[in-house]
């Protein structure tokens, strides 16, 4: 008999340029035998059944609470995985503890949130990518660390015959200070004019993202780099599976931890400029020795194309969507 389980996450959209991938997440514990409801704060267009929305919007905080609340002792579910919130697993915790209802939370941030010391109290276990993620709960037992993992029939796009050449650089990320982008110019400046940088992306926090592109563009112009970088803007993550495969090299400074996109660009065969503690989380072997513009741009130069067949059985082995939900299923269906 399948399980009921409550998804529940911050945004459904399956167009959406951040969150787009939630909405596969969801389907993947489907295709893994659970009967999956899901709450969302925000819903767009989707082919998923059975999406309850909050219909949340800036300074309406309490109502999203209540129709939260109406919804969480309405629906009919066994288990609960919060995704990449801890909004409404704290304003849940009390009431599934309560329960008994086994409850899980997949967040892969650095930060001990109050609504995370809040809703603490109901976790049956954390899931996180690396062992870097959730410092604060390192020896506590429920902390599972997974790798991550990316829907590869999404994904399993055609290979182009006519490519960008190597020396013309892909990033897809969101402009914050946390994705390094001021670092990877550095070094994109030390390189030869050949070599470019095409981004896609937007700032998502306006009270802190906003800042740093202005930092971002005054860069590009003090580095003499206006020719050579291209800002995209954001688009859909549909659009994506057509961007990729036109490159051969993705370049991606995040530490700490393992970037999505990375693993979208590996499988669809785009060979990663990353650091050594991305590279080691997702088993990649090759990564500049240190981080600094200078040694990120000799890698750079003197650095291996993979074929696409390499690149796509690293993420097959370790960080396939199927993969990983097969590791969170392992716990959640026995309710441990």
């Amino acid at each position: 008999m399948s399980k009921r389980l409550l998804f529940i996450t911050p945004k459904i959209n399956d167009k959406d340029d951040d969150v787009a991938f939630a909405a596969l997440w969801a389907k993947g514990f489907q295709e893994a035998g659970f009967d999956v409801t899901i709450v969302c704060g925000e819903k767009g267009e989707t082919s998923l059944p059975n999406v309850y929305s909050l219909n949340h919007k800036p300074g309406d905080r309490l109502g999203s609470l209540l129709r939260f609340w109406k919804l969480m002792f309405s629906l009919k579910y066994d288990r609960v995985f919060v995704h990449m919130n801890t909004r409404w697993l704290a304003a849940g915790a009390l009431y599934w503890k309560l329960r008994g209802i086994p409850t899980y939370l997949w967040f892969t941030h650095y930060t001990n949130t109050a609504t995370m010391k809040l809703g603490q109290i109901a976790v049956t276990r954390f899931f996180c990518a690396t062992k870097e993620s959730l410092p604060h709960y390192d020896g506590d037992p429920r902390k599972i660390v997974t790798g991550h993992g990316i829907d590869t029939e999404y994904w399993n796009v055609p290979e182009l015959a006519e490519r960008e050449p190597a020396t013309h650089l892909l990033a897809v990320h969101r402009i914050s200070r946390s994705k390094r982008l001021d670092v990877v110019l550095r070094a994109l400046a030390l390189l030869p004019v050949e070599y470019t940088l095409t981004h896609y992306g937007r700032p998502l926090d306006p009270s802190a993202d906003n800042n740093y592109q202005g930092e971002i563009e005054t860069l590009v112009k003090d580095l003499g780099l206006t020719e050579r970088v291209r800002f995209m803007g954001s688009v859909p993550m549909p659009s994506l599976r057509e961007i990729y495969p036109r490159f051969r090299t993705f370049i991606n400074l995040v530490p700490k931890t393992i970037d999505k996109s990375a693993l979208e660009a590996m499988y669809c065969g785009l060979t990663p400029v990353i650091i050594q503690g991305h590279a080691e989380a997702i088993g990649y072997p090759d990564f500049p020795k240190d981080e600094t513009p200078e040694v990120i741009a000799e890698f750079i130069r003197g650095m291996r194309i993979h074929s696409r067949e390499e690149l796509r059985s690293i993420v097959e082995q370790g960080h396939s969507m199927k993969s990983l939900i097969a590791k969170m299923s392992s716990f959640i269906m026995p309710g441990k």
